[in-house]
């Protein structure tokens, strides 16, 4: 036999009340999104002239509902987090979206020319190690003037030098001091807004929840913690 259902008006009551609360808002905000797109899709493709022998639009308007299904997912669980965000703490959902955004572009604006002079650094290691080193699409020589066909000849050398000098210390170590950077800034404007915003949001979803307490016990007619009863 399968337990029964913890009392509502108990510590372990309401946490899973508010599990099935987030659990409803997630899936109507990323079921709706997602089914949104695969109507999208199915709606371009049955709305589109078929080419002649083309598949059956009775086959292929399917497919392309489940594919819109499977492209909406990610845009789903983006909307569907903001949905039970926004059932959580209500329009307090936008200081975040406004505040740590807006404090990251502060950052890179103030670090604009660090960063600016950084990634010239990356660049001027890649054009000294190109200089330094033998191509090996150089070796191609006279064969140049064969024509268009000469690329395919030409094109797998050139990215073999191109990742040799990716690939170059000197290089790398100029990308990982950009990126280390990049990071270090936007970490510097990240954290501070996300505790900014976590310090102003958790008093605000504090009383969103006694609130909601307070109505499941008046809908269940329970005073207390205890589980008595009116």
């Amino acid at each position: 036999m399968s337990a029964d259902p913890p009392a509502v008006d108990t510590v372990r009551g309401h946490v899973w009340a508010e599990l099935r609360l987030m659990g409803r808002a997630f899936a109507f905000g990323g079921g709706a999104t997602a089914l949104l797109f695969g109507v999208v899709y199915a709606l371009v493709v049955a709305l589109a002239e078929a080419e002649p022998g083309a598949p059956s639009k009775a086959l292929v308007v399917p497919v392309a509902f489940g594919y819109g299904l499977f492209v909406g997912l990610v845009p789903g669980a983006v909307i569907g987090g903001l949905r039970v965000s926004w059932v959580l703490v209500g329009a307090w959902t936008l200081l975040p979206l406004v505040l740590v955004p807006g404090a990251l572009v502060v950052a890179l604006w103030a670090a604009s020319d660090v960063v600016a002079e950084l990634a010239r650094g990356v660049g001027e290691a890649a054009m000294q190690v190109g200089a330094e080193r033998e191509w090996v699409s150089a070796s191609i020589g006279k064969a140049a003037h064969a024509g268009p066909i000469v690329v395919l000849v030409l094109a797998p050398l050139l990215l073999v030098d191109l990742g040799a000098i990716a690939l170059d210390p000197a290089v790398l170590w100029a990308v990982f001091v950009l990126v280390a950077a990049l990071g270090g800034v936007c970490a510097l404007a990240v954290v501070p807004a996300g505790l900014v915003s976590m310090v102003v949001l958790l008093p605000v979803y504090v009383g969103r929840l006694r609130r909601r307490i307070a109505g499941r016990r008046e809908a269940t007619g329970d005073t207390a913690l205890t589980g008595t009863r009116r």
